[in-house]
């Protein structure tokens, strides 16, 4: 069952990663967004069921269309900075949040000339409570509530409600175990994951008063993408 301490783990993967791998960035070995078309294709032949999907869609689908010019984004478990750079194209500031400091001077480094618009908030578990209310104008993650269980899944979403502006939106990727992928995987494997679906994710979005914009689970092999938004009342 995933908890915050398994997921400090991340922090030694990431050491063990960038002293066996010169020149490629952690986060590549699960998927590269930047692979589209042909490309994408042959990826796919050669490796089959271990690419998760077209990433290059996350990003065209559930990013670009989300993004603010000159907002304020927020991403939750930016890792080495996989998604990072798709934020900063728009954002005048993304605030990154992470368990694991370790990942900072990484993405200071890797994206160094816009460094003076990432913000850095480590959090001590599910909380951002050092971001104010109403002050973001997307949210992105990727990769970190598929680790979590439901109650960490359900934090997370009660601070995305508090800090989304009216009408901004959260793209939320989480890892969908009712998915055929997952009957291969191995039972100590599955360990990594917590347990979700479509409509347990939908309900906890619901309870927090926000509304999905797209779900889609059919891009990724084992996972999806929902779109949830806080409405905006003044326009009701």
């Amino acid at each position: 069952m995933p908890s915050l301490g398994w997921n400090r783990r991340w922090a030694l993967e990431y050491r063990r990663f960038a002293r066996q791998n010169d020149g490629r960035y952690y986060g590549e070995q699960w998927g590269d967004p930047e692979l589209s078309g042909f490309r994408y294709l042959v990826t796919k032949l050669r490796h089959g069921r271990r690419v998760p999907g077209n990433l290059s869609k996350v990003v065209e689908r559930y990013i670009s269309p989300y993004l603010v010019p000159g907002g304020r984004c927020l991403e939750i478990g930016a890792g080495a900075g996989r998604w990072t750079g798709y934020l900063l194209e728009a954002a005048r500031e993304v605030i990154v949040v992470e368990l694991n400091p370790e990942f900072f001077p990484c993405l200071t480094d890797r994206y160094r000339d816009h460094s003076e618009r990432l913000r850095f908030y480590q959090t001590s578990g599910y909380e951002m409570s050092g971001v104010t209310a109403q002050s973001v104008d997307f949210v992105f993650t990727f990769g970190t509530l598929g680790h979590l269980e439901s109650d960490g899944v359900a934090s997370y979403l009660a601070e995305i409600a508090r800090i989304l502006r009216p009408g901004a939106a959260a793209t939320l990727h989480y890892a969908d175990t009712s998915k055929p992928f997952f009957r291969a995987v191995p039972a100590e494997e599955r360990k990594a994951f917590g347990e979700m679906n479509g409509p347990r994710m939908e309900g906890l979005i619901a309870a927090q008063a926000l509304e999905v914009v797209e779900h889609d689970r059919a891009l990724l092999n084992h996972s999806c993408i929902v779109v949830a938004r806080r409405p905006n009342l003044e326009h009701l």
